[in-house]
């Protein structure tokens, strides 16, 4: 095999796609889309056949055809979802610190869930063991870091995006109403539900789940970003990691392709196709583009021998940017691996 080992730093000012119902920003892809790496390949004009190609108004080359080579799909989404019926704790760890207490639980009632197991409504009152206080302090701060994982970490993820007929792509199935708890409903249980029972529940209907929509469906982890619960983790957008204020960016993956003498790479973001025509289910008033919509490009440049870089810039948003490095042909590369 000789693929390519594609490394992305995506700069802070890359947003997360919009959530669903809400109207996406200026620079920020839609709900419901996906992105496409492309390498591209250009056709330079040369009206004037001196062997040199022709340049526009910004002295950058006239190009008259360009053909596109799908590279990887990916997203770029909240580190966690909290709003996520699968939003859960797994079985496993070690310690008491690691292990997990309650298999199934929705995260976002993990702290609750602790004091109600060991009757504790102050921690901070002196009649309570340590130990005790200890965990209840340990899950609170847990859940309060919650919404910051979600608003300030966007991940880059795989992708279950397959816009191809009779495969529509994956939702999670409804939940029951709130109080509709236990372990005989139909449903997954509503995140409120937090009996032995319905934990139990939960967590079998959601790992079944995953099971259905494949290894490239992403559920984020509070604990280990870079063992998400369900899907694959390339890396993280540049930002601060609110539990330890360190920095955190970059992202990459393996791909089979040796992508070598490519003119340029593209980002465009394409709808998802729920309904399973074969088609992305563009929103009204929006326009279909088959390689769907430009977001981000980038011309390639060679900086030391065997790399290609690329700067990748948004048409109109001078924070949505990234860097791309990709290393080919790693079959015969006796340089960088």
């Amino acid at each position: 095999m000789r693929g390519s080992n594609v490394q992305i730093d995506f700069g802070e000012g890359v947003p997360a796609a919009a959530d669903r119902g809400v109207a996406a920003l200026t620079g920020q892809a839609p709900a419901d889309t996906f992105f496409t790496l492309y390498a591209a390949d250009y056709k330079y004009a040369d009206v004037d056949g001196d062997g040199r190609s022709d340049v526009d108004m910004n002295g950058e080359p006239v190009i008259t055809e360009a053909y596109l080579f799908e590279v990887q799909r990916f997203e770029i989404r909240k580190l966690i979802n909290r709003s996520s019926p699968c939003f859960i704790d797994l079985p496993g760890g070690a310690g008491d610190e690691g292990r997990t207490l309650f298999p199934g639980i929705h995260i976002t009632q993990h702290a609750a869930k602790v004091r109600e197991v060991l009757g504790v409504t102050n921690p901070l009152d002196p009649a309570v063991p340590y130990d005790d206080a200890v965990r209840v302090l340990t899950a609170d701060r847990r859940v309060e870091l919650l919404p910051r994982l979600e608003n300030e970490l966007k991940a880059v993820t795989s992708s279950d995006a397959t816009v191809e007929a009779g495969v529509p792509d994956f939702e999670y199935p409804p939940t029951t109403a709130p109080g509709e708890c236990g372990g005989s409903v139909s449903a997954i249980p509503h995140p409120t539900c937090t009996d032995d029972e319905s934990n139990a529940l939960r967590l079998r209907l959601c790992q079944e789940a995953w099971a259905e929509a494949g290894p490239s469906w992403y559920e984020g982890s509070d604990k280990v970003f870079t063992l998400p619960m369900n899907g694959r983790f390339y890396g993280l957008v540049e930002g601060m990691n609110p539990i330890n204020d360190g920095f955190v960016g970059g992202s990459g993956f393996y791909v089979d392709e040796n992508l070598v003498g490519h003119d340029a790479y593209l980002i465009r973001y394409q709808w998802k196709d729920y309904d399973g025509d074969g088609m992305p289910d563009v929103p009204a008033g929006q326009t279909f583009d088959e390689i769907g919509k430009p977001y981000l490009e980038g011309h390639s440049e060679h900086f030391s021998r065997g790399v290609t870089n690329a700067t990748f810039r948004h048409a109109t948003e001078v924070g949505v940017r990234g860097e791309l490095a990709v290393f080919p042909e790693l079959s015969d590369d006796s340089v960088h691996f």
